[in-house]
């Protein structure tokens, strides 16, 4: 019989190809995944792999002297085509600067729980720091989406202006004096975008009065969401899950299932960097909606509030348990 298209083949193939790129060993079960999902898999698997094969994240000269004018954005630079992590101490706010240092190659994890540099930065497509020795200012960095997120604010007092923009854009900047309250009650995981913000966008979009136009409208926000918050992992994930089933909407095709939405998302994100499987939050955000989507369709929840209660507590185990082998490591 012939296998249809599998979204879910060609994520899983892309996930051994991004393997295999860190562990050349891992190729070796490769035949066993051509033989469960065939042809998407071993398409996914060519294409991740020839990506980073042919197009590897290149590594600076390290040790080499930089002097010159450069541009800072949340603690990164530009330096002859490569992306660099600067050091300095205090941290150098977004800004024009002079700036005077040397290059050197990130720390790989020195203490077990401890921080790997090396894993962090190449996840975000970094191979080099850095070290600045003078650093002297020109310019503030005027943030192009400032007057988007005031007008997002515009008629709140400061004090509710502030919790809306962490709740919707993760932005806790003004919430220094009150983001210890949401930690004490237990609600801090609110001023972190996720997942749950693009659904939310989303849903509400797609119950306008505008027939399948909804879901292009819909669609085309979420890259101006993306934007706005910052492409964090879970947000691109989620964005892109929520691109496909939006498309498969707007085209008649009905909406992608949660596996194959999944799969497709997992390629896409890494064809366009195979390094960014290292990220441990790339990890989390992948597994929690694995978790999610195996047991809650699993799930006879009785009616009324009970089950909603039931239904609240599973989804959260549910998100949870699959992270704990990544989390101990790193926090235990």
């Amino acid at each position: 019989m012939r296998r249809p298209f599998s979204g879910v083949g060609l994520g899983l193939g892309g996930l051994l190809g991004a393997l295999v790129l860190l562990h050349p060993l891992l190729l070796a079960l490769a035949p066993l995944l051509f033989l469960w999902q065939g042809v998407p898999a071993l398409l996914g698997f060519a294409l991740v792999l020839g990506r980073g094969l042919l197009l590897p994240l290149p590594e600076p000269p390290y040790g080499v002297r930089v002097e010159g004018v450069f541009t800072v954005r949340e603690g990164f630079t530009q330096w002859e085509g490569h992306r660099l992590r600067l050091k300095h101490f205090p941290p150098l706010a977004d800004g024009v600067y002079r700036l005077k240092g040397y290059l050197a190659p990130p720390q790989p994890r020195r203490n077990p729980g401890g921080l790997d540099e090396r894993a962090w930065l190449l996840a975000q497509g970094v191979r080099g720091v850095f070290h600045v020795e003078q650093a002297e200012a020109l310019a503030p960095l005027p943030d192009p989406r400032a007057p988007w997120r005031e007008r997002l604010t515009a008629g709140l007092s400061p004090q509710v202006g502030e919790v809306v923009e962490g709740l919707v854009l993760g932005d806790k900047r003004g919430l220094e004096d009150a983001y210890p309250l949401f930690q004490k009650a237990g609600l801090a995981h609110l001023l972190a975008v996720s997942g749950q913000n693009v659904g939310y966008l989303a849903a509400t979009l797609a119950l306008l009065p505008l027939g399948r136009w909804r879901y292009l409208l819909a669609l085309l926000l979420l890259p101006a969401y993306l934007w706005l918050a910052g492409p964090s992992p879970s947000l691109l994930r989620a964005s892109l899950m929520a691109g496909l089933s939006l498309l498969g909407l707007f085209l008649g095709l009905g909406a992608a299932g949660v596996f194959q939405a999944l799969g497709l998302a997992l390629f896409l994100q890494l064809l366009l960097r195979p390094e960014a499987l290292l990220g441990l939050g790339f990890q989390l955000s992948y597994l929690a909606v694995l978790g999610l989507a195996l047991v809650l369709p699993a799930l006879a929840l009785p009616s009324g509030a009970r089950g909603w209660l039931l239904g609240g507590l599973a989804a959260s185990l549910a998100a949870q348990l699959p992270l704990i082998p990544l989390l101990l490591p790193h926090f235990a």
